[in-house]
């Protein structure tokens, strides 16, 4: 893949996965998916922080103009969102974008590290957890394990449920015994599995169970026709240490770039 290929190929797997995400929410949060011509727009007005409301893919599938900045900051404005971003990839049109973001008060804050994998190459990563993919008799655990590990609110369980025996989702939770501590989520399209919804409780962690949970959905996405594999998580730095982005390399996973979060002045 050229570069530009590369950032389509990260940037649609997690729009397209949070896009299907928000349609499986209830309808009376009024949770929205705005499409342009080169970007996808979350839109989440009672959920007002970024990673629910920010704009994917910007400037990849054409050039993105003047305007759509003002349309997006217009569009959070008018939701009474404070908490929003333009996650920008590095191969995005035109160059100029860095100078109209700026001049709109938006401000690179910090970064995403995109990754991805073949899924053709499964991989063994030790626990003592046991890992299982779930159906509806553990949903009501894994909407609880994802909100405790995230420190969401605990109404967003209604939410993540919903997730699991959704088409094209797979849902998967890590067992100490009986209790459910850790979970991930696997979603398919096409070619491409999304990793995400991944977190383990405070007590339980360190036992290797996001790897293992990482290696299960790796190996499924291969078993479901899956070519590529992709994720993301906070940038890994030196004086804050990310080991998400470390079990993703131990599994497998490049780093396609480093994407940058655009911020409003606060």
């Amino acid at each position: 893949m050229d570069p530009i290929q590369l950032a389509e190929l990260v940037e649609w797997a997690e729009a397209e996965a949070f896009a299907d995400m928000f349609a499986a929410a209830p309808a009376d949060w009024g949770l929205r998916v705005e499409r342009w011509q080169s970007a996808i727009a979350l839109v989440a007005p009672p959920i007002d922080v970024m990673l629910f409301n920010r704009v994917l893919g910007l400037g990849l599938s054409a050039p993105a103009r003047a305007e759509q900045i003002d349309e997006t900051v217009a569009l959070y404005r008018q939701a009474n969102v404070e908490n929003f971003g333009i996650q920008l990839s590095p191969m995005a049109q035109p160059a100029a974008m860095k100078d109209w973001l700026r001049d709109r008060h938006l401000t690179a804050t910090d970064n995403w590290a995109k990754v991805y994998r073949t899924a053709d190459q499964p991989i063994e990563i030790h626990t003592d957890l046991r890992v299982e993919s779930i159906g509806r008799e553990h949903a009501a655990d894994f909407g609880r394990v994802a909100c405790t590990a995230f420190g969401m609110p605990s109404a967003l369980q209604a939410w993540l449920v919903k997730l699991v025996m959704r088409a094209n989702w797979q849902v998967y939770l890590a067992f100490d015994g009986a209790q459910a501590v850790a979970c991930g989520a696997l979603f398919v399209r096409g070619e491409v599995g999304w990793l995400g919804v991944a977190g383990t409780l405070p007590a339980f962690r360190r036992r290797g169970g996001q790897g293992a949970l990482m290696a299960r959905r790796i190996h499924d996405a291969a078993q479901l026709g899956c070519r590529w594999v992709i994720t993301e998580t906070s940038e890994d730095l030196p004086d804050h240490p990310n080991p998400s982005y470390h079990n993703m390399l131990r599994a497998g996973f490049s780093l396609a770039y480093q994407r940058p979060n655009y911020l409003p002045h606060k």
